[in-house]
């Protein structure tokens, strides 16, 4: 069926609906102005990074379409029999008052008959990313799914309990680095800041064979970062108000304990760099040991890690974070290492730093050149003694087995296949390239014995171009299935999907959605050889989602599911140009003082001559400052200019 786009939707502005009814000469000024502010910013720019490349008109509306379409799980859904437990206004900070809390009903494998954290992390990203520039709309979906979040934080509907956050139940450990699950989950305050157990009723899990009789526990390291990254955005829709800055500090300490090991759980390479690694939840995964205190939860693998969980563009904003927005009573919320020391906001930072390296390092080991990554791989990289969580060690040393030939899974995906798992790592990836394109493009390799690899080049362009490439070299840009399946289908001839780092073959394949998708998101990126212009990306671009006809929503493409839906919007999200550069945009300035009034200098007394001439240079120098690069832009300019005063 088609999509049903709700009255709100279309109040939003969201894809252009709103800006399609202002008169055409308006319209093309407002291109004209933008394109001018375009100019200047590159101009001003001394990055040699490229600027990412996004979709034309046909991306943007099929982003609009999408965007409804997932909006529809849960814009309207009951929230009274989902298990989420919720909170009272006075429990919150402000900005939640009053917002009715929205959940995302999930559907499919381990999701099924419940809420879990992945859909809300997915819903409370694109709403938060959407209310910061500017849809008021978003921001009201985007506090609701928030205020849900905090429940599943709380882990019950009472604030005077004890968080459950990561941990097994309320009984206080979510809040301690020292105890089994490693690491704070869970900062108590006015609204829990920490992550979240991943799914709700709890009682869900006990029909899961998990060989565990604890209700569902644990967080998913993937709901958690999509999650929080949603309420960075939502602070900087909101101006950034003292109590919503102070649960998103909380939050993220929590995030880096529980999910990435900080402050204790790492390796140190040859030339003593650290590497953490991201966790698959606060229970498993990663560098989490097999044995001793902080054994990992019972019935799931040892130094298991998955590729499709690391989001570098996250763990960057997170870091930003800490360098923008921190403040000195922030510093209590640091957890201590096992020894007793205290941490520094610093510590934090190069946390998510080492995170980003660690994970394109490991990505480097477990993908293929054409762009297919592997669901699960190992990540082992032992101590001497299972109690003690840092040492000299390189988790890629073996990537993508478990030492020299052990395997991993869950979830029911296949260990070194690309699938279900593996999927989202394009458009992690290109999320990374599109906010931080100076960033994502340095990135440094190590070998094996954990040595830099100064032959290597292998960053977020690199890894996009070759799903790129592997269209441009066995597909054709047509909205046609059969003209471009053979990128990524076997049996159209698609080749190099299993390699070193992908040893086995995938079982879901390029014909659903939830694995299609994603690769579009892979033309963003310029090609790093020069072989392919913008114009020829955009092409690509507009014949993938060409592939769905949105006007009538049917066939295999056009999937309404919960797995297909979500993958759907945030593909097109990212190529239609929504998401921008530099993350959440920083606080509004302050109102501009009265300007003084203006006294002539005939008015000044003979002596005040000199202050007059200093003055004079001052400001012929300062003209000049702003003169010079101008002058370089006068070619750049001159067109989009002169069109708009003729309109006028």
């Amino acid at each position: 069926p088609q999509a049903k786009v709700w009255p709100e939707h279309q109040e939003s502005g969201i894809g252009g609906a709103a800006a399609m009814q202002r008169p055409a000469a308006q319209r093309m000024i407002a291109l004209f102005v933008a394109a001018a502010a375009a100019a200047f910013a590159r101009a001003a720019s001394d990055s040699s990074a490229p600027p990412p490349i996004f979709g034309g008109e046909p991306a943007a509306k099929a982003f609009e379409v999408w965007l409804s379409n997932w909006r529809n799980f849960y814009a309207h859904a009951k929230v009274e029999d989902s298990g989420v437990p919720q909170l009272k206004d006075k429990d919150l900070p402000k900005a939640f008052h009053g917002v009715p809390p929205k959940i995302v009903p999930a559907a499919g494998g381990a999701a099924s008959g419940g809420v879990v954290s992945e859909g809300i992390g997915y819903a409370l990203m694109i709403e938060g990313m959407m209310a910061a520039q500017g849809d008021k709309w978003a921001l009201n979906l985007g506090l609701g799914l928030a205020r849900s979040w905090l429940g599943m934080v709380q882990g019950t509907s009472d604030a005077s309990e004890e968080p459950l956050g990561g941990a097994d139940d309320n009984d206080g450990s979510a809040s301690k680095v020292d105890v089994r699950p490693y690491g704070v989950s869970a900062i108590a305050g006015k609204g829990p800041g920490g992550v979240s157990t991943w799914k709700f009723p709890r009682k869900a899990c006990l029909a899961l064979s998990n060989h565990s009789p604890t209700p569902c526990h644990g967080s998913a390291t993937d709901g958690d970062e999509d999650a929080l990254l949603g309420m960075m955005y939502l602070a900087a829709a909101l101006d950034y108000p003292d109590d919503f800055v102070d649960l998103v500090a909380r939050s993220v300490v929590a995030f880096a304990s529980a999910d990435l090991g900080f402050p204790d759980m790492y390796r140190t390479l040859p030339d003593g760099q650290r590497i953490y690694v991201p966790k698959t939840g606060s229970q498993w995964g990663g560098l989490t040991p097999s044995g001793g205190k902080f054994k990992r939860e019972q019935g799931v693998p040892d130094w298991c890690y998955d590729p499709g969980y690391f989001s570098p563009a996250t763990y960057r904003t997170f870091r930003d974070f800490t360098q923008k927005h921190w403040r000195p009573e922030f510093d209590e919320y640091l957890p201590p290492t096992l020894d007793g020391k205290s941490t520094s906001v610093k510590d934090l930072a190069d946390t998510f730093d080492s995170a980003v390296l660690a994970g394109y390092n490991i990505l480097y080991y477990s993908s293929c050149k054409s762009g297919t990554v592997a669901n699960w791989v190992g990540v082992k990289a032992e101590c001497a003694h299972n109690d003690t969580l840092s040492c000299e060690g390189v988790p890629w040393a073996t990537t993508p087995y478990v030492g020299t030939s052990g395997e991993c899974t869950a979830s029911g995906t296949s260990f070194g296949a690309y699938g279900a798992e593996a999927s989202r790592t394009p458009w992690r990836i290109a999320l990374d390239f599109s906010i931080y394109p100076e960033w994502a493009t340095k990135v440094q390799i190590y070998d094996r014995a954990g040595n830099v690899d100064a032959a290597a080049v292998f960053n977020a362009q690199t890894y996009l171009n070759r799903i790129a490439d592997q269209y441009r070299r066995l597909a054709q840009p047509v909205a046609d299935p059969v003209k471009l399946c053979p990128a990524f289908d076997v049996s159209h001839g698609a080749l190099d999907l299993t390699c070193e780092g992908v040893p086995y073959n995938g079982t879901a394949n390029w014909w659903g959605s939830l694995m299609s998708y994603p690769t579009f998101a892979g033309f963003v990126a310029p090609s790093a050889s020069g072989a392919a212009d913008p114009l020829e990306a955009q092409k690509w671009m507009d014949a993938l989602v060409g592939l769905c006809d949105i006007n009538l929503m049917k066939g295999m493409f056009c999937d309404t599911s919960y797995f297909g839906s979500s993958m759907e919007v945030i593909a097109t999200m990212i190529i239609a140009g929504a998401v921008k550069k530099g993350g959440p945009p920083p606080p509004a300035a302050p109102a501009a003082a009265a300007a003084p009034a203006v006294i002539s200098d005939a008015e000044l007394p003979e002596e005040a001559s000199s202050l007059r001439q200093q003055r004079q240079r001052s400001e012929r120098d300062s003209y000049q400052a702003l003169l010079f690069p101008l002058l370089g832009l006068s070619a750049a300019l001159a067109v989009p200019l002169a069109v708009a005063a003729a309109l006028l």
